[in-house]
């Protein structure tokens, strides 16, 4: 939480250039006795530990239709990490990870299974046919790596889907 001792750490780091990078994260708080849950803006030292966070949660914000795009894009990335909690430790407040809060049953595997699967085709569709990819080698070899990468996902979902499946599989 941004207080007198998080703001002077927040200015030490932007000032001495220390300051490792920052991200949205979502953070679980209790209000009302319910749980909620806000993006915060989250800073991080140089060696990826949370040094600081801000007090109140943030608002997507652009000068133009672009960058407001573009910060809503930033805002979902959020939905990708664990949820965060403020927790006490030694007196001192600090983020801590909450336990996953899903509980996974057999169809989440298929599902992500069958997403990996419409992933590829779309890529191959809308991408790996553009013309583009004819004429530019550079796209060309990236978009292989995307593939590859992709058909990856899809072979290593499918094998979840099978051990699950599998009554003899550990």
């Amino acid at each position: 939480m941004i207080n007198g001792q998080i703001v002077r750490a927040l200015q030490r780091t932007t000032w001495d250039g220390t300051m490792a990078s920052w991200n949205y994260r979502v953070i679980r708080s209790v209000e009302g006795g319910e749980p909620v849950y806000k993006i915060h803006e989250v800073y991080y030292d140089d060696n990826g530990h949370i040094e600081a966070w801000t007090e109140e949660p943030v608002l997507p914000y652009g000068e133009d239709l672009h960058e407001l795009r573009e910060d809503i894009h930033y805002f979902l990335q959020a939905f990708r990490q664990p949820v965060l909690e403020v927790s006490q430790k030694n007196g001192k407040e600090e983020l801590i990870e909450v336990q996953d809060e899903y509980s996974l049953n057999r169809g989440h595997y298929f599902e992500f299974l069958d997403r990996a699967f419409v992933a590829l085709e779309y890529s191959h569709q809308f991408l790996g046919s553009h013309p583009v990819l004819r004429r530019e080698e550079r796209l060309r070899e990236i978009y292989q790596q995307v593939e590859s990468l992709l058909a990856e996902l899809y072979q290593e979902a499918g094998w979840l889907e099978f051990e699950r499946d599998d009554p003899n599989s550990g």
